[in-house]
Order: C-alpha cells, then sequence, then structure tokens
C-alpha cells in the first residue's frame, strides 16, 4: 500500500513536471509566435520603404532624363542665339559702318558741288558780264556807221567787230562746255545717289528679315540680351551640376533599420538597383 502511494505521489509529481513544461512550451511557443509577427512585419515595413525608395530612383531617373532633355534644348537654344546675336551685331556694326562711310562721301560730294557750282555761278555772271559789256561796245559803234566813212575807217571797224565776235563766240563756247562739265557731274552725282539708295535698301531688306522684337531693338540692347542669354546659359548649367551632384548623393543612401528580434537591415541605393541586406 505504501509503495502505492510512493507510485502515485511520483506520478502526479511527474504529471506536474510534465503540466509545467508544456505550459512553458506554450509560452515561449506564443514568443516565438510573437517574434515572427514583428520580424514579418519588419520585413514588411523594410519591403515598403524598398519599394518607396525604388520609386524615388525611378522618379529622379525620369527627372534626370527630362533634365537632360530640357539642357540640349537649351543649350541649342542659346547656341542657335548666340550665332544670330553674333550676326545680328555683325550686321549692326556693318550697318553703322557703311551708314557713317556713305554719310561722310555724301557729305564730302555735297560740299565739292556746292563748291563747284558756286564757283561755275561767279564764272557765269563774270562771263555774263563781259558779254553785256561787248554788246554795250557793239552798240555804241551803230552811231558811227550811219556818219560817211572812209575805207580805212569801214576796214578797222570790220575788223574791230569779228574780233569781238570771235572773243565773243569764244566766251560762249567756254561758257559750254562748262555746262556739259556740270551737267556731267550732276549726272554722275545722281548715280552715286541712286547706288546709296539701293545699298541702303537692301540693309533695310536684310534688317526687315529679323523678327519684329529685334527689329524694334536698338543695338545698345541688343548686346544687353545677349549678355542676359550669356548669363541664362552659365545659371542653367550651374543648377544642372547642383542636380546632377544630388542625384549621385541620392545613389549613395545607405539606411539601417534594426528589427525588435534584434536583426538589422542595410537598405542601400546603387546606381539603378536596391537590395535589401
Amino acid at each position: 500500500m505504501e509503495e502505492y502511494l510512493a507510485n502515485m505521489r511520483t506520478l502526479r509529481s511527474y504529471m506536474n513536471d510534465l503540466e509545467e513544461e508544456a505550459a512553458k512550451r506554450s509560452a515561449e511557443e506564443q514568443r516565438q509566435r510573437t517574434a515572427i509577427d514583428a520580424h514579418d512585419s519588419d520585413i514588411a515595413l523594410v519591403r515598403a520603404q524598398a519599394k518607396q525608395v525604388s520609386d524615388e530612383a525611378e522618379h529622379l531617373a525620369k527627372a534626370r532624363a527630362h533634365v537632360c532633355v530640357e539642357m540640349a534644348e537649351k543649350q541649342g537654344r542659346i547656341a542657335s542665339l548666340e550665332v544670330v546675336g553674333a550676326t545680328l551685331k555683325q550686321t549692326l556694326d556693318l550697318l553703322q559702318l557703311e551708314i557713317t562711310s556713305t554719310s561722310a562721301k555724301l557729305g564730302q560730294k555735297r560740299l565739292f558741288y556746292t563748291k563747284t557750282m558756286e564757283t561755275l555761278s561767279v564764272k557765269l555772271q563774270e562771263h555774263q558780264g563781259w558779254l553785256d559789256s561787248d554788246k554795250n561796245k557793239m552798240v555804241a559803234i551803230e552811231p558811227f556807221a550811219e556818219a560817211p566813212m572812209n575805207k580805212q575807217n569801214i576796214f578797222e571797224g570790220k575788223r574791230y567787230e569779228v574780233l569781238n565776235l570771235g572773243g565773243s563766240i569764244d566766251k560762249e563756247s567756254d561758257v559750254g562746255k562748262k555746262l556739259l562739265d556740270i551737267k556731267a557731274k550732276g549726272s554722275q552725282l545722281l548715280l552715286e545717289i541712286s547706288e546709296c539708295k539701293q545699298t541702303l535698301e537692301q540693309e533695310s531688306n536684310i534688317t526687315a528679315s529679323f523678327p519684329a522684337a529685334v527689329q524694334e531693338m536698338d543695338k545698345k540692347s541688343l548686346e544687353e540680351e545677349y549678355k542676359a542669354l550669356q548669363g541664362d546659359g552659365a545659371g542653367e548649367a550651374e543648377y544642372f551640376q547642383s542636380l546632377e551632384e544630388r542625384i549621385i548623393k541620392m545613389k549613395g543612401v545607405s539606411d539601417p533599420i534594426k528589427c525588435c528580434c534584434g536583426l538589422e537591415y542595410n537598405v542601400e541605393l546603387g546606381g539603378e538597383s536596391m537590395g535589401v541586406r
């Protein structure tokens, strides 16, 4: 009987130990299940963060491609504007030189022909005075023609008239030559003026082919616009350089994440790929 009781006590003690062991195992399983759930939550969070970083990287890549396209377009536009600005500057310089040269030539020719006309006018007045004087002398001789004249007087009078007539003819011939010379020089001046007008019309046609905004701007405004374009190009290059540096920095992003279970993850973004460690 005593042996039976001892066995029962031993069995009961063994069963209590088994119950305690089962309770401990159940608690351990619950703790491990909780840790696994937390671990799964951390993995899901890491995956979400990795996906977000991947989306940001893709967005940055698209933005970079868009910025590169805009940079190429603006660089092409700046290059074309620089060419147009240089062409406009050269054209304006040539126009200014041509206008200055033409104005100087016209001024010189105007002065020359003015002096020539004044000189010829004075000479014409002198010749006219001589002609009037000859006419007066011939009129003064006529009364003597009515009086009786001997052969010697008639001969001398005829000789005097012939000499005066020859001198008058020579003077009139000189005046005619000078008038022809004046007409020739006047025709040459008109021809040169016509050529200058054609040159100015050609330059006006070249200027008219420019855009309306460019035509309304003067030389100083065009130079300021050209300098502003150069400044904009430098600013855009600096902005694109800073954007490139930011993209390079984001490529080296590394964010460690520690799980509550004790494990540590490292999220890295390198180039176009991304990994979880």
